[in-house]
């Protein structure tokens, strides 16, 4: 229902998608758009992908709300989805012509938390890529999923705005667009890091550190294994 007290007329899942299409075509021409889509039940099949999604709905202020996102996702509705530092921002059709526009804040993560997990992460991370694959101890998962005190923002760190006329404190164009940024994750974890205002480095500085030492001591060893000319002569007598 709108806040005008109306009930907006019905619209097919053919019809979204083809208002999608037909918004995309028409923007296109003057600017870039990262259009996302899910074609599977589950939407996000990584472990940050899904991780973002388990941690929403395990809010009781956004489980009854976040069902309306999943639709409008799969039809190709967000036409337009950028995770940036601490701000994600979308481009949602809808009923009117022009689509609507989403802005989500997420607040950055407290100093206390963030030096917290990056103590653990650095005693249990093996790689770079391990932590980017969400491979990594389960004990340490749990603390990045720890609700207020994990990695993953609650419902008072998230502050989500809309152009659209539905009075809904989360309408179904700002759950289309969380939904949206679970596929992104699925595809660049790095932007989980960026979204919360977090370097990535913080939590393998010592990992790389170690691999950085451990490829100048081989290197160092090769070297010292090169002869002189000098002492090849002496050796070889040429």
């Amino acid at each position: 229902m709108s806040r005008y007290g109306e009930y907006w007329d019905y619209v097919s899942s053919a019809e979204k998608k083809a208002r999608a299409a037909k918004a995309v075509k028409s923007l296109a021409k003057t600017r870039k758009l990262a259009p996302v889509s899910a074609n599977t039940q589950d939407i996000a099949s990584t472990w940050w992908g899904r991780s973002w999604i388990k941690n929403l709905v395990g809010y009781a202020d956004y489980s009854s709300r976040l069902p309306r996102g999943r639709t409008y996702l799969r039809t190709g509705s967000v036409i337009d989805l950028v995770v940036e530092s601490g701000r994600i921002t979308a481009l949602v059709t809808g009923s009117q012509a022009d689509p609507y526009e989403v802005s989500i804040t997420i607040s950055p993560l407290i100093t206390r938390t963030h030096n917290k997990l990056v103590e653990k992460c650095r005693k249990s991370i093996t790689s770079l890529s391990a932590l980017m694959a969400g491979e990594f101890p389960s004990d340490l998962e749990k603390s990045f999923l720890a609700r207020g005190d994990g990695l993953f923002p609650s419902p008072r760190e998230i502050r989500f705005d809309c152009t659209c006329p539905d009075w809904a404190d989360m309408c179904k164009h700002v759950a289309a667009s969380l939904y949206g940024t679970a596929v992104h994750l699925d595809e660049r974890p790095e932007l989980f890091f960026i979204l919360r205002g977090m370097k990535v480095e913080d939590f393998v500085g010592t990992v790389i550190e170690e691999e950085a030492r451990e490829v100048r001591k081989k290197a160092k060893v090769k070297t010292s294994r090169v002869l002189s000319k000098k002492d090849s002569k002496r050796l070889f007598g040429v």
